[in-house]
This record gives structure tokens, sequence and C-alpha cells, in this order.
């Protein structure tokens, strides 16, 4: 869970010894730079097409579904 995130790293760098940390996270999460710029946008635009046209439609679904959220930000 977010909320259990920074006590599991301050744990896991308090530790004497080896850790490990599993952390889970969204496969589709967008990383939105500072400032989008037109091409960027192309890019991501053909990156989806060919996806689509490559049979995998639910992988571009998933990724709009996780980042519609992030338009009014264009």
């Amino acid at each position: 869970k977010p909320e259990e995130v920074r006590n599991a790293v301050e744990f896991a760098l308090s530790h004497p010894g080896p850790i490990l940390l599993n952390v889970f996270t969204n496969p589709n999460a967008l990383a939105m730079p500072p400032k989008v710029d037109f091409d960027q946008m192309v890019g991501m635009a053909k990156s989806m097409s060919k996806l689509m046209l490559g049979g995998k439609m639910q992988e571009v679904i998933d990724t709009i579904k996780s980042n519609y959220k992030h338009l009014k930000e264009l």
C-alpha cells in the first residue's frame, strides 16, 4: 500500500544486513516529465498505434485507463 512505503524503506535502510524489499508498481503508469512537447505526444501516439496494429489492444486500453487523469496536465 502506498502509505506503507516510507516505513518499509526506512526499515530496510536501517537494517544492518542484506534485506529484500518488494515493491509493486503499475506497469502502465505514465512517467510525466515537467513539460510535454508536441514531439513527445506524437511519439506516444505512434507507439500506441503500433501496439494496436500488433494486436495488443488490451495493453493500450490498460495504459489509457491508468493515465487518462493526466490529460488535464497537457
